[in-house]
């Protein structure tokens, strides 16, 4: 009975412990006596020109003037590679009813981007609190924050520590999402044939081997990111058609979701596109994602018919077809192959918003497809 309570006793601090750990010993890294976050982001697809500009457009939203903070882009060198930023924000440690514990965190985050690869540091780091100005040299290091034996924080300097940590790596992660969304992709194997819209029968479509050169198959069940974010402000390319007679459009409206027992997605297609006509005639098609290097492609083919011209070409992008025969681009990210499960006109009266029911009277609306999910690729 003693040596059960004794367990009983000691389980909380052992699960502090094990809390903690990630923010003892070596948690804090200097560089020549200077406290400084590093981590290298690998995104091989992409080139010096792509990747700074992803990173530019995360830390002009990221890095915003308000509430009194200063935060703001300070230095940008596109042909260097070379971003630089002031961060401002609060460190909240606890917010209660009639307790309010916190402190204001500066720091600055330094970019070097090259071809595939973005280097990012944070550093500067200093604290104001209680009228007191910190540094994070003598008050988040390991010889500061942490008890002599290393395996316990001192509790003052502890919850400066552990904030800062959490703070850095939500930046970082920030950052790794909007370079690379699916983690840290292979480079891609060159696709040997371009084949546009439209290709004469001799012409023979690149078919990958080992299922799809450059991406790793997943399940539907681990599909990354999401899919609101993906669709609403990321958009997706619709892609139907065969080897050798495609079409492709970009689209903002669809989903994933569960019918029949199976996994499925769900996207719009008006009648007037003119990838209608492909969807209809075939089985399968491709739904694809791409990171915001790709945005000039995507409003390209938001913006241009196949019809009256080779958009596919003057977008950039590179056709491959699954092993199924679906078409789709090796510039994607993030790949969803369907089969038609459910195809549905939709009517104005089928709408229960009145003011939607008034805006698409007398319109011709759009048909939705449900798709079982064949295959995932990511890079």
């Amino acid at each position: 009975m003693k040596l059960l309570l004794f367990i009983m006793l000691c389980i909380p601090s052992l699960l502090h412990a094990q809390e903690e750990t990630q923010y003892l010993k070596g948690a804090v890294p200097e560089i020549n006596g200077k406290v400084t976050f590093t981590r290298t982001i690998e995104a091989q697809a992409l080139s010096q020109e792509q990747i700074f500009k992803i990173a530019q457009q995360w830390a002009e939203q990221q890095f915003i003037s308000k509430d009194g903070f200063r935060s703001r882009v300070l230095y940008a060198n596109a042909p260097k590679g070379e971003l630089a930023c002031l961060g401002e924000e609060y460190l909240v440690f606890a917010d209660k009813a009639l307790s309010l514990d916190r402190a204001k965190i500066s720091y600055q985050l330094h970019l070097h981007v090259t071809p595939g690869k973005c280097e990012a540091k944070v550093l500067s780091i200093r604290y104001t609190y209680e009228n007191e100005e910190l540094t994070a040299e003598n008050t988040i290091t390991d010889g500061h924050a942490l008890y002599k034996n290393k395996n316990k924080l001192i509790r003052q300097p502890g919850k400066f520590r552990t904030h800062t940590i959490d703070l850095v790596e939500k930046l970082f992660a920030g950052l790794q999402t909007a370079i690379n969304p699916a983690g840290n992709p292979p480079a891609p194997t060159p696709v040997p044939a371009h084949p546009s819209v439209s290709l004469p029968a001799t012409t023979s479509a690149p078919v990958s081997p080992s299922p799809l050169q450059g991406f790793k198959q997943i399940s539907a069940e681990q599909i990354p990111g999401n899919i609101i974010r993906l669709l609403s402000q990321d958009w997706m390319l619709i892609t139907a058609g065969s080897a050798d007679r495609f079409n492709t459009m970009t689209a903002s409206w669809g989903g994933l979701g569960h019918l029949y027992n199976k996994p499925v997605t769900f996207c719009f297609i008006n009648p007037a596109r003119y990838t209608y006509q492909f969807m209809e005639k075939e089985d399968t098609y491709t739904l694809s994602f791409y990171t915001e290097a790709y945005r000039d492609a995507l409003k390209y083919c938001g913006s241009h018919s196949g019809k009256d011209t080779d958009k596919i070409k003057a977008s950039g992008l590179t056709p491959m077809i699954t092993p199924n025969g679906s078409p789709v681009f090796s510039e994607a990210w993030l790949i969803i192959e369907c089969r038609k499960l459910v195809s549905q006109s939709l009517i104005p009266e089928s709408l229960g918003d009145e003011a939607l029911r008034a805006e698409w009277s007398g319109k011709p609306m759009h048909k939705m497809y449900i798709g079982e999910i064949l295959n995932v690729w990511v890079k």
